[in-house]
């Protein structure tokens, strides 16, 4: 497809080259010679290997990443990135000489940063292959020396876990886990682990396990850098807190700059990790050396400010972390280099230059008009370019799509007499052709035009394709479930003796058998001893810091107390349902969008993403029915919820009716306010704002206009919902971010919600139990998927670092856009507008916060959102409400104090462009954190995929008991009896008025007593934690199906059961059988089973009579009405079977 005329050794410069064409040409040139490419940039890198490794599949590619932080930073890198760059340069240590093409890609930052010494990569590596012999204490002692931590279950990279002769490891360089299985000192299996459910599938024949990071802390490595760095001081004591976590082998952010002091020899550049035997082109990117000047005056820039704040700094020079200029043109001379250079050149035969003679093409320029359908007027443009002559090539991201993009052509190419072919992208850049025109399938690059060749994506004229459901999801809940556990000193609630507090696990011995129970404590310290198997009659209240009094053992307290609360539910159910229930009796006007609506919705100038699309059908739908609409639309920050209230108070305000948008902040109005006239400044519909800020003049006026109806739609905080605001034909009510008004405003919301359409919008969504408890009674929509080309939020933990926040400032002015800084208290602004503007003098700064005068503040903030100011200080007042595209850093001053929810609220105020967007979560220098502040910070930085926020706020609402939905009296409610506890009362309470007053049973357990042993030893799960998820796990299995799946979960993670965990399962499946039929109490002994029914109730009598009497006298009724069967039990077999055959028998009898 490109026809050079030369072959690659004697190409000096390939001339009109746009990025779009890179990975072809690589693959083209791949042909001739081994091909090593150095990209601009990370995300230039990441799109060139996606695009190869999808096509050649079979052609080792060599990627190397370079560090994502900044010279000399006191942030370490992304473990991915370490992860792929060990991952490289390990595999290149073992290279082998063969005939076989190898790609090599990296970017001018990499390609300058130094690495670990090539015998380091060498000693710290191992092969793993199935029915091979290895012995598994030094496999062991091998993780740790290279730095693999050691946990129960495994989660995340670097971790390994050892149960007996199972190994789970989750290796560098690899996206999944691996579980080996040995039989002595073989391997017997090796299968890919899934971290979320620790269940292993597919079977892998061998897996590499390469060093943890690009230096270890051995004693040999510490020794190397105390040497070094002492000789700075010479004699001097040294008094460094760098010198004495090296010193005591403890890993810190920034350590890998520090890499020349841990490593004996000196460090490796990339060029001496490449075979030395086998000929390899380097094309260098456009500007290369103009990129690389660049890059060294940062790393110049860098090293200097550090060596100012800190000493230790002199023992590094930049020839030792990093090549040179003159190093880099040094070892180029061995190899044949391209310049790859933007714009076409006079040919210069001498030189042996190459024109490609490129363009780009913008698909919209030929068949964008307004009157006709563009799909077809695409399908016209490519058969007309075909019938003269053009090679066109049409390709999908998805290989199943081909045959549907066909369909769109197969009609016209007939009539036009056009053949047609399905290619591979090989076939096109080896010129393997045989027809003009072809779909193949490939990731995605810009279309162009080439030698003839039309290159075209379906994206350019389809838009995006639906995407594959990321893994944040899974990612994020990986940690929740980490985090939600009950530990001792928790607070819990048991469902008939109240608040205790978990004190641990215990085994309690009763006539020779063990049992595991929970010991909970109780006031008085009265104890209560659980059966493990029964954990599912417990609720997390909160830790020991939570302020809550014990209950009292057999008190009524208690039981008064739940009487009270389920009481209040049930009135509060009952409201809900009539509220409901009157809302769908009440019949409205049937609204349906016009061609009007369709105008409008053009002006939207981004793409939609399903997930906004399907919720704007949903509320078109409503709109349809005739019935009144209450829905809810649930969403990340900047997913896109204002869009689907533009959309709907267009088709209601179009109609006739007044539409009013209430928000709980000034800020967030006026934001708002920008946004609708915006979008409905070429209608006739008239918008008001009516907030604080509006002047009595013009809100006296505005109220006049409601009444009279000139005013459309009105965008207002609570002073909307004053008595003195009379609407004139009210349709549509928006609330949003419901959950940031008081009580009382939201009382006053339920008085408007009668007989109007009401659409409610909320970023931190409502607790996931919560949810399902008003499942029907409002109507939810989630839009979880990113807009567009949003790129994810680099984030940051750090403490307070000059020289850091100084680039990220200065950064953000030179490529025009603006910073947040975010302090948590008012009073700690002045200091920290100090501090900022000692460190940047030239930038100038707006502050914000709660207790300024309205004038002030709204000046404040126009200010920044106008681009007149730099920076913006403020309280978490902008928490929601601010979307200014442009600002795209944000630092979050002593982030410790914020909430989960917060940090993750405050990080989505930037990114909302298609800049990628910094975020810096700083703690006080030295500080030592909290555990729960510690934990909070570590999520946040390490799901920093966009669309976590629905889980994220979900587990911090949880916790935290918050979401005061319900009125006035809930949060009282809710100490009552704790947050789970009181959510599945409401769900109860719902559930019995949606099926007619039914009564919702009680969640109870029965007592179950075999005479066997019923616990997981340590010897079988060591842990105390994991030992804990899993009996919570068992209490909460609902059938015999979920007890197969937790008893294969088992087997796969810690081999096969002991006796003692099968009287568990066992044990189990006997409690679901009891459960179904209502038995209460299971007492097996030597000489017979006890059983009692729950309230001594059988549903038929005399069926149970009949059976009585038909077993001989081998059934007796006691006077408390339990049944006793008599028999001989002598094994654990006996016992198991016969309940088990019991309580079936009794089954049939209830039929």
């Amino acid at each position: 497809m490109f026809n050079l005329k030369y072959e690659v050794k004697k190409i000096n410069n390939i001339n009109g080259v746009r990025d779009s064409i890179i990975p072809f040409l690589i693959s083209a040139l791949l042909k001739n010679d081994n091909i090593f490419y150095i990209a601009k940039n990370d995300f230039e890198l990441s799109n060139i290997h996606s695009f190869l490794s999808h096509n050649f599949a079979d052609i080792n590619i060599f990627k190397i990443p370079a560090w994502d932080c900044l010279p000399y930073d006191i942030s370490s890198p992304n473990f991915s990135i370490t992860s792929e760059r060990i991952k490289s340069f390990s595999k290149l240590c073992f290279l082998k000489k063969n005939k076989e093409k190898k790609i090599f890609l990296t970017t001018i930052n990499a390609l300058i940063t130094k690495t670990a010494p090539k015998d380091f990569y060498k000693k710290n590596f191992i092969s793993l292959t199935n029915k091979t012999e290895h012995s598994l204490n030094t496999l062991t002692n091998f993780l740790i020396n290279t730095g693999y931590k050691r946990v129960q279950t495994v989660r995340e990279l670097c971790e390994f876990s050892l149960r007996g002769s199972i190994l789970d490891v989750f290796p560098i360089g690899y996206s999944k886990a691996f579980r080996i299985d040995f039989f002595g000192r073989t391997i017997e299996t090796i299968k890919v682990m899934d971290p979320l459910t620790q269940r292993s599938s597919v079977h892998v024949e061998n897996i590499n396990i390469y060093s943890s990071n690009e230096y270890l802390l051995s004693e040999e490595n510490i020794e190397n850098f105390r040497k070094k760095f002492r000789s700075l001081y010479a004699n001097q004591s040294i008094k460094n807190s760098i010198y004495e976590k090296v010193s005591s082998g403890i890993r810190f952010n920034g350590i890998e700059h520090y890499l020349p002091l841990l490593h004996k020899e000196p460090l490796c550049s990339i060029f001496e990790f490449l075979p030395k035997d086998q000929e390899i082109t380097f094309l260098l990117t456009k500007n290369f050396f103009k990129l690389i000047a660049e890059r060294e005056s940062e790393i110049k820039h860098f090293c200097e400010e550090r060596k100012t704040e800190n000493p230790e700094y002199n023992l590094i020079s930049i020839e030792d972390l990093y090549l040179t200029t003159e190093n880099l043109k040094d070892h180029l001379k061995s190899f044949k280099t391209i310049n790859l250079n933007e714009f076409d050149q006079i040919e210069n035969n001498d030189n042996h230059e190459i024109n490609l003679y490129s363009k780009p093409l913008i698909i919209s320029n030929y068949i964008d008009t307004e009157d006709t359908n563009k799909i077809n007027n695409f399908v016209k443009f490519c058969i007309k370019k075909s019938l003269d002559n053009k090679k066109i090539i049409i390709i999908t991201e998805e290989n199943s799509s081909i045959n549907n993009l066909i369909h769109f052509f197969e009609e016209d190419l007939n009539n036009s007499n056009i053949k047609f072919d399905i290619i591979e992208i090989k076939d096109l850049i080896y010129d393997e052709l045989i027809t003009n025109f072809n779909f193949s399938y490939s990731p995605y690059v810009e279309s162009f035009e080439v030698n003839n060749h039309l290159i075209i994506f379906d994206r350019d004229i389809f838009g995006m394709p639906e995407k594959k459901k990321k893994s944040w999801r899974r990612k994020t809940e990986n940690f929740l479930k980490d985090l939600n556990t009950i530990e001792a000193g928790d607070l819990i609630a048991h469902i008939d003796h109240g608040i205790g507090l978990y004190d641990g696990l215990e085994m309690i011995s009763s006539s020779g058998v063990d049992h595991d129970c929970l010991r909970l404590i109780y006031s008085g310290g009265d104890k209560l001893y659980l059966p493990v198997e029964n954990m599912n009659l417990l609720s997390r209240v909160g830790d020991t810091n939570f302020s809550r009094d014990l209950d009292k053992l057999g008190a009524a307290n208690w039981q008064n107390r739940k009487a009270n609360v389920k009481k209040k539910i049930k009135d509060m159910a009952e409201k809900l349902i009539r509220v409901a229930a009157q809302r769908e009796i009440i019949s409205t006007e049937k609204l349906f969008v016009t061609e009007d609506y369709k105008s409008f919705s053009g002006k939207f100038p981004f793409q939609l993403t399903d997930d906004q699309e399907r919720a704007i059908n949903d509320v078109i739908l409503d709109l349809e029915t005739g019935k009144l609409m209450d829905r809810l639309i649930c969403g990340d920050v900047g997913f896109g919820k204002t869009e689907v209230a533009l959309r709907t108070s267009f088709i209601l305000a179009n109609s006739g009716y007044q539409v009013a948008l209430v928000a709980p902040t000034t800020i967030l109005v006026k934001q708002h306010y920008k946004s609708f006239s915006e979008r409905f400044k070429t209608t006739s519909l008239n918008i008001s704002s009516l907030s604080r800020m509006t002047s009595l003049k013009d809100r006296n006026k505005i109220k006049n206009d409601l009444k009279t109806g000139e005013v459309n739609i009105v965008i207002g905080t609570h002073a909307l919902l004053s008595n003195d605001v009379d609407f004139n034909n009210l349709g549509l009510l928006i609330i949003d971010e419901e959950q940031h008004f008081g009580v009382a405003q939201k009382e006053k919301i339920k008085e408007l919600q009668g007989n109007i359409h009401v659409l409610t919008l909320s970023a931190t969504p409502i607790p996931r139990t919560l949810q399902l408890s008003l499942s029907g009674l409002k109507q939810l929509s989630l839009i979880t998927t990113p807009p567009v080309n949003r790129l994810s939020i680099r984030t940051f933990v750090l403490e307070w670092d000059k020289v850091v926040l100084l680039d990220a400032l200065n950064r953000e002015k030179n490529r025009g856009g603006q910073t947040f800084i975010v302090c948590p208290r008012v009073k700690d602004i002045d200091s920290l507008y100090d501090r900022i503007k000692t460190m940047v003098p030239d930038l100038s700064i707006s502050v914000a916060h709660g207790q300024m005068k309205i004038d002030e503040l709204d000046k404040s903030i126009n200010l920044f959102s106008d681009g007149i100011t730099d920076i913006l200080i403020s309280t978490n007042i902008i928490e929601s409400g601010i979307d200014i595209p442009n600002a795209n850093t944000i630092i979050i001053h002593k982030a410790d104090m914020f909430g989960l929810s917060q940090l993750y609220q405050l990080r989505g105020r930037v990114g909302r462009s298609k800049t990628r967007a910094y975020s810096y979560f700083t703690i006080d220098k030295d500080k030592i954190l909290q555990k729960k502040s510690q934990q909070r910070l570590d999520v946040i930085k390490t799901l920093d995929n966009l669309g976590a926020g629905f889980s994220l706020a979900s587990y911090d609402m949880d916790i935290r008991g918050a979401g005061n939905l319900l009125g006035d009296e809930q949060s009282g409610q809710i100490k009552e009896v704790g947050v789970e506890l009181y959510q599945d009362m409401l769900k109860d309470a719902v559930s019995s008025y949606k099926e007619g007053g039914k009564s919702i049973e009680e969640t109870w357990s029965p007592s179950i007593s075999l005479g066997l042993p019923v616990l997981i030893p340590e010897t079988y799960v060591y842990d105390l934690s994991t030992r804990m998820s899993l009996y919570r796990k068992a209490g909460e299995l609902l059938n015999k199906e979920d007890i197969d799946n937790f008893t294969e979960e088992l087997f796969d993670r810690f081999g096969p059961p002991p006796m003692e965990v099968n009287n568990l399962l066992a044990t189990l499946m006997i409690k679901n059988k009891c459960l179904k039929n209502k038995i209460k109490i299971i007492d097996a002994g030597p000489k017979g089973i006890l059983i009692g029914f729950k309230n001594n109730y059988f549903k038929d009598t005399d069926k149970l009579f009949k059976w009585i009497s038909d077993k001989s006298g081998l059934i007796k009724i006691r006077p408390d009405q339990k049944l006793f069967i008599q028999k001989n039990l002598k094994t654990r077999d006996d016992k198991i079977d016969t309940v088990v055959d019991i309580i079936s028998q009794l089954e049939l009898l209830s039929v």
